[in-house]
């Protein structure tokens, strides 16, 4: 009979836990390599960003919570919101209860 029908057991193995490996480290290195460059794009983006809209939001709330008047809803007087806590704590240091 002939001897051609063995298989090379210890071949295949070796080749086989190479291969394993082989992709194991590709697979480890491609992930590497998105990480590095997805922080590399999000700090691009960072730094190449402008807060408009936000700062426009902002703006307007400060412009808002600054002036005075009357409300027109409600009818109650509006102060900036510096007015009123300098005007509470004077009268938390006078021992004198603020009026409602």
């Amino acid at each position: 009979m002939a001897a051609y029908d063995d298989l090379d057991v210890k071949r295949i193995f070796v080749v086989g836990i190479a291969s394993v490996v082989v992709t194991a480290v590709t697979a480890l290195a491609v992930q590497v390599v998105y990480y590095t460059m997805a922080e590399q794009q999000k700090a691009e983006t960072a730094a190449a960003s402008n807060y408009m809209r936000q700062n426009s939001i902002l703006d307007a709330q400060q412009k808002e919570i600054e002036e005075r008047g009357v409300d027109e809803s409600t009818g109650k007087l509006v102060i900036p919101v510096d007015d009123a806590i300098s005007i509470l704590s004077t009268q938390a240091n006078t021992d004198e209860s603020p009026s409602t």
